[in-house]
């Protein structure tokens, strides 16, 4: 048995959610309506996975690095709150940890502004082979272009199966790197416009064309409100496919992470062995928690919230 499940590769990000009551514009003054804005919601997509997914008991740990200000914001202890290895984590001196500030305005517009600070590429390095020979898994996630190769490398020289987060990054995830990632990776996640992009890169009419050069077992293409979709490739070569629907939430607050959490649910299921349809359906749940509170991780739920709420989930479509 492997020491962790998974291991996530991607950005740390120290987010602060700023809502502001007129469209952002230049020579013009906005004033933030929210006073949580000065609050740190720690997460990052590498983050929110692992966490969500330590939180149900799982060995998941983040690969990354930080500034010397780590423990200064509660950072550390965040991770070890909730049970989350921190093994993998380096710390870059002279540098801050990743920032990042999400503006909404009035008209449900966004804007992210985003300093990398210690996950700059530049302070990129030979990751350890020790981490990779005790992974069950490796998560592919947004992060600068060089440590998505290192990582992506490592899980291929170790025969770690990789969990692709599709991200129409082109910066981090140039055409030649994006095409050898969807060739090589075991489970693929997209939101609807990535499918699209994954289509055109490779001239398919659909993409489940996409199994017959690649290595990809599963895709999962979610569609916001309209649920999502699985094609997984069966033992005989055909498809196996479904659409499920979401799971419904109390309210809508915050729709950051959502789509980590979905990951977060699914891999959760997958790695219990559920069938296929439970693990979209998983992920969903999840993600139904993570909307319901500001912050990517505030409201990430314990085993026994997420499987009362999933279980009824299931009841209600049945």
């Amino acid at each position: 048995m492997k020491k962790y499940d998974l291991i996530t590769s991607g950005y740390v990000s120290m987010d602060h959610m700023l809502k502001i009551k007129t469209p952002a514009a230049v020579g013009f003054t906005s004033l933030i309506e929210n006073k949580t804005n000065s609050e740190i919601y720690y997460g990052g997509c590498s983050v929110n996975i692992a966490y969500a997914l330590c939180r149900l008991g799982m060995k998941a740990m983040p690969v990354l690095r930080v500034g010397e200000d780590y423990r200064k914001i509660g950072f550390e202890a965040f991770l070890q709150d909730g049970g989350v290895p921190t093994e993998g984590i380096s710390m870059v001196e002279g540098e801050t940890t990743s920032v990042c500030y999400l503006i909404q305005d009035n008209m449900g517009q966004h804007i992210t502004i985003f300093y990398p600070g210690a996950m700059d590429g530049r302070y990129s390095r030979p990751l350890d082979d020790a981490i990779f020979e005790e992974a069950g898994m490796g998560v592919i996630t947004v992060a600068s272009r060089p440590d998505n190769q290192e990582f992506f490398q490592k899980c291929r020289k170790h025969d770690v199966p990789v969990v692709f987060g599709m991200k129409s990054d082109f910066d981090a995830f140039p055409e030649p790197f994006l095409r050898e990632l969807l060739l090589n990776s075991k489970i693929i996640f997209t939101n609807e416009a990535e499918r699209e992009t994954i289509e055109k890169l490779f001239q398919l009419n659909d993409i489940t064309e996409l199994f017959r050069l690649s290595s990809a077992e599963i895709i999962v293409t979610t569609y916001g409100k309209e649920g999502s979709k699985y094609y997984r490739r069966t033992e005989d070569g055909s498809v196996d496919t479904a659409c499920i629907p979401i799971c419904d939430c109390i309210r809508v607050v915050d729709t950051t992470g959502s789509g980590d959490g979905y990951m977060a649910g699914f891999l959760y299921a997958y790695l219990k062995g559920m069938p296929m349809a439970d693990c979209c359906r998983m992920g969903s749940t999840l993600s139904s928690f993570i909307i319901e509170k500001e912050g990517c991780c505030t409201n990430a739920p314990s085993q026994d919230a997420l499987m009362k709420r999933f279980e009824n989930f299931k009841k209600c479509i049945c």
